[in-house]
């Protein structure tokens, strides 16, 4: 086999076998490339991130393919063009997911092919667009979305005043005064003494969605977003809890927008929060009672929902607390992540 060398950053977790056998496949694929003698593999982390303009979430990797002598321009052209593109379909999710830098090379005695790609204007371009979007119109959430969530209420659901299970969403609203961005500082009024942090998946609008069919809601979405439903600790679920929801920057809003084409099912989305950087939650949207072209279908029944509008399917039951002083972190799978920190107010607000 030929020598194999990959270098990658240390801020990218990688699968280095499957990378390495993806490589080697490709590189002896079509029967031209033998096998040299003392052929070796090897994968080297590099602890120090690759840091390309000025941003270090950056990642990278180098693979060098040492093929020996022997093959003419064209072989060698063949080969590089081959193994580059089972390299970069190898590393397309992670590259949809992050700002991302492949590069390689194939050696004899000195370096002869070079190839490269990498998204970070792209991924910046991005970032700063999604950075200057206005604040939705709308953020409308919903509550006792998850079967934990209504199971855990108990006999409570059978108890006046309403005697009997939820049998349309029950819906809560977080105003225009709640909206706060990824990293801001999110003050924690003199009465609060700690936040449940309710890690949403946020549905964005792309057209106006009025009487929205549950097979047609899902074209009407232009994306995802992770959002923090904040909230006071309370235990009404059945009547607008305003004062616990709709404190100022109460809804953190992620400054990605992962397209709906990249989510190819967004009712299968694993969610973390993390609060200090330590494991707080894990749960899943598979727990939605209503999943999202469920929920979509039933609330524009009765409400116009326009483009930047986000639906919120609903934290995961048992959100976990913080306090002034910590900082959480949510993260959902194929959309991206989200982290606050929180600190004291003066006073109430």
């Amino acid at each position: 086999m030929p020598h194999i060398w990959i270098e990658y950053s240390g801020n990218l977790a990688l699968d280095t076998q499957m990378l390495m056998r993806t490589v080697q496949d490709a590189a002896v694929g079509d029967g031209s490339l033998f096998p040299l003698a003392g052929a070796r593999t090897r994968a080297l982390r590099v602890d120090d991130c690759l840091i390309v303009d000025g941003h270090p979430d950056n990642a990278f990797v180098h693979v060098v393919l040492r093929i020996g002598h022997g093959r003419n321009a064209e072989q060698k052209a063949a080969l590089g063009e081959r193994v580059f593109q089972a390299l970069t379909a190898a590393l397309a999710p992670q590259m949809a997911a992050r700002p991302l830098g492949i590069s390689m090379q194939i050696e004899e005695a000195d370096p002869v092919l070079n190839y490269k790609l990498n998204n970070y204007r792209e991924h910046l371009a991005a970032r700063a667009a999604a950075a200057a979007a206005p604040w939705p119109r709308t953020v409308v959430g919903a509550a006792l979305n998850t079967r934990q969530a209504l199971a855990a209420m108990g006999d409570a659901v059978d108890a006046p005043p309403y005697k009997a299970a939820p049998k349309a969403p029950v819906l809560y609203i977080k105003p225009a005064n709640t909206y706060a961005r990824h990293g801001a500082v999110i003050s924690l009024p003199a009465d609060v003494d700690e936040v449940e942090i309710g890690a949403c998946l946020g549905v964005v609008f792309a057209r106006r969605a009025t009487r929205v069919s549950e097979a047609e809601a899902l074209d009407y979405v232009a994306g995802y977003r992770v959002v923090a439903d904040l909230s006071v600790p309370h235990a009404s679920y059945f009547r607008p809890a305003l004062k616990q929801k709709c404190r100022d920057g109460f809804c953190p809003i992620g400054q990605d927008l992962a397209p709906a084409a990249d989510v190819t099912d967004p009712d299968a989305l694993d969610i973390e929060v993390r609060i200090d950087g330590q494991v707080a939650q894990r749960a899943s949207t598979a727990d939605l009672i209503r999943p999202v072209a469920r929920l979509i279908a039933d609330v524009t029944q009765f409400m116009t929902l326009e483009a930047g509008d986000i639906l919120l399917m609903g934290a995961p039951h048992g959100a976990p607390r913080a306090r002034a002083g910590q900082r959480y972190d949510i993260s959902i799978s194929r959309v991206g992540t989200l982290g606050n920190p929180l600190a004291a107010a003066g006073s109430a607000r």
